[in-house]
């Protein structure tokens, strides 16, 4: 619309305009959505940080949030991925995803047995996806000192195999996320990493 001696002139709206306008609009608010998802990361990584430093200086179960209905056990991380994860205790009622859950049934991690953790499917694609074998895991337990653990073997599996959960001789840490990521997944993605030492 523009005008011209006092007179309205009405000119046609362009459709390229709307178009760029709606893109616009839409990047806008993709961009939004997912700053959202990067700053609940942010800020549930710093709380379960906190809650795990607060752990270790106090011995006492210390939640990352005044709701959770779970605590840290252990920090774990992947030195040639830069990446640390915290470990979360009673991973069959449902746990952060943004940490590892430690399923119940199993031994703590640390110690001689088992360990398995319950991998978030965000959780999934971030950090278990990406492992290697030969890749080396560190482990900080809360009562069972530092270990180093060597991935040894990845296994894409139907849920109802459960042979790689069973109890073990020897330390080892099973992770465990579902696969695909889709709605109905019928398949589990399992790294188990073997323990190579312990640390100082």
């Amino acid at each position: 619309m523009s005008i011209d001696n006092g007179t309205i002139i009405k000119t046609p709206l362009r459709w390229g305009s709307v178009i760029l306008g709606m893109a616009v609009g839409f990047a806008t608010w993709q961009v939004s959505q997912g700053n959202a998802i990067y700053t609940q990361a942010w800020l549930a990584h710093g709380l379960l940080h906190t809650a795990w430093v607060r752990t270790q200086a106090s011995g006492r179960e210390v939640k990352p949030w005044p709701w959770a209905n779970t605590w840290p056990l252990g920090r774990l991380s992947v030195p040639r991925l830069n990446v640390e994860q915290i470990i979360l205790a009673r991973a069959s009622q449902g746990t952060s995803a943004f940490a590892l859950g430690h399923l119940d049934s199993s031994v703590l991690p640390g110690e001689i047995g088992n360990s398995v953790l319950s991998v978030h499917r965000d959780t999934y694609f971030g950090f278990l996806r990406v492992l290697k074998t030969g890749d080396i895991l560190e482990l900080e337990s809360l009562r069972n000192g530092r270990w180093r653990y060597q991935v040894s073997a990845i296994y894409i599996v139907d849920k109802s195999y459960t042979s790689l959960l069973e109890p073990s001789l020897t330390r080892r840490l099973t992770l465990i996320s579902c696969y695909p990521c889709t709605i109905d997944d019928d398949r589990r993605y399992v790294v188990v990493a073997e323990e190579v030492e312990k640390m100082a």
